[in-house]
């Protein structure tokens, strides 16, 4: 048995980059109560599973996480459920998996630390209510990615009404943050060696509407994140197409800081399927967008996602998709199958896609993709990028990257047009050190990566 005398905890984080903010919280807030943070959930008096229910999938890890840490559970050990799969089912999930002693969910973990002592006194205790703005302190906070890397939540919820997509119910209605708490955060971070923020949301360029600002909120904030020493790279993720705005897209054309890369989730271009999925416009405005993008920010990557197989796609559909890939000679795009929800417009919907059908679509339009992608990587090659290196990685003896440099470990790094964890990394040899920035004459690519030469350091102008 765990000796009651101590207050060890161990957490598993599933899903996007806004649970792993979620997790880091709750891991800051238990370590300034006095909790020690373990790797192992067998040393760990708590055991808390940060859960992700965007798609079936996700709830079927979610789900089998739990279970395995329910069947290894020792006596006098709490294990704690949180995040989206505790917001769906709340004390449902209690009630099916007995071993459970809390459950937390997505608009309640600030309060992780009471909840905690509320289970440790044998309470079983259920929080699931929404905070009505998302101002609790997000201090202190364990950062768990690269040192010089960092998420900043902007706001929480999400108010689209798009039919696919079960997270308003999940996160509740958008709340943005005050500029007060976000820029006091990022100070916080910057001066801890964060020299890469980024900044995520449900729909980041929707940010301050909900506080009246009917323009330029977002702008305004990398104006103020900007001004902060140390920060040296401002990355946007998730934007909209029906929020983004001139004076942002000046924002980011004129604010040397801030990543010249657009992410913006678009999920189809045919007029029919985006009305079906209640998405703004149709891919004739999309493409106006991304030519306003190309046309004040020379150079911007651009990544986007796409959903294949929403019910009532048809070929005719499929092809337009395809055409229209052609011509928006988008950098880097994630294609995403369908997945039938529960709760969701899009689950009740007929003419719903068989997978074996989803399956074919999605390999062609990724073989469509992936001659815009070659292009685009092509026309980076030769250039010298900024690239703020992570760590050395060893390389395995079928890596095309090892046979292109030579070696068998190399440096690994991202430049501006590459976000972590889904767009690949610029690889290299030479001296360099994690969570510095580092010259790199880009040599080549492969399908993912990019692997160059590091050039001798020199003074670069406006970063």
């Amino acid at each position: 048995m765990i000796s009651a005398a101590t207050r060890r905890v161990s957490f598993v984080s599933l899903g996007c980059a806004k649970n792993l903010v979620d997790s880091e919280v709750m891991i800051g807030k238990l370590g300034a109560a006095g909790w020690e943070l373990v790797p192992e959930a067998a040393d760990a008096d708590a055991v808390v599973i940060n859960t992700c229910a965007f798609i079936d999938p996700a709830k079927a890890e979610s789900t089998d996480v739990i279970l395995e840490h329910a069947a290894q559970k020792k006596p006098g050990q709490q294990l704690i459920v949180a995040g989206c799969l505790s917001q769906r089912f709340g004390d449902q999930l209690q009630t099916l998996i007995p071993e459970i002693d809390g459950v937390i969910g997505t608009g309640a973990y600030a309060g992780i630390v009471d909840l905690l002592d509320d289970a440790r006194a044998g309470h079983h205790p259920v929080r699931l209510q929404f905070d009505a703005e998302p101002e609790h302190d997000f201090l202190p906070r364990l950062i768990t990615t690269p040192s010089a890397t960092a998420y900043l939540k902007i706001a929480e919820g999400c108010d689209h009404p798009c039919t696919f997509c079960i997270i308003p119910q999940l996160r509740g209605a958008f709340r943005s943050r005050s500029t007060e708490s976000i820029v006091k955060e990022a100070r916080a971070l910057a001066a801890n060696g964060t020299r890469e923020l980024i900044l995520i949301a449900q729909d980041s360029s929707m940010y301050g509407r909900d506080r009246g600002t009917r323009r330029g909120g977002l702008a305004t904030l990398l104006e103020a994140l900007h001004e902060i020493d140390g920060l040296e790279w401002i990355r946007l993720l998730y934007l909209y197409p029906a929020t983004v705005d001139d004076e942002l897209i000046d924002a980011m054309a004129r604010l040397p800081k801030v990543c010249k890369y657009m992410d913006m989730p678009l999920q189809h271009a045919h007029p029919e399927m985006l009305r079906a999925m209640l998405r703004p416009s149709n891919g004739e405005r999309y493409l106006e967008i991304l030519n306003d993008f190309r046309t004040r920010i020379p150079g911007i990557t651009m990544r986007s996602t796409f959903i294949v197989g929403f019910p009532g796609e048809t070929e005719e559909h499929v092809d337009y998709l395809e055409a229209w890939i052609g011509r928006a000679e988008l950098d880097r795009v994630g294609f995403f199958a369908y997945s039938r929800e529960d709760g969701t417009p899009g689950g009740a919907m007929g003419g719903q896609i068989a997978a074996k059908v989803k399956r074919s679509r999605l390999l062609r339009l990724r073989d469509a993709q992936r001659r815009a992608s070659e292009s685009a990587r092509a026309k980076r090659l030769g250039r010298v990028e900024r690239v703020l290196v992570e760590e050395k990685r060893l390389l395995r003896k079928s890596d095309p990257l090892r046979g292109a440099l030579g070696v068998s470990s190399a440096w690994v790094g991202r430049s501006m047009g590459e976000a972590p964890g889904v767009d690949g990394g610029v690889y290299f040899t030479g001296e360099a050190v994690p969570g510095t920035f580092a010259d790199v004459t880009l040599d080549g690519a492969t399908a993912f990566d990019f692997h160059g030469t590091l050039v001798p350091a020199r003074e670069l102008a406006g970063v």
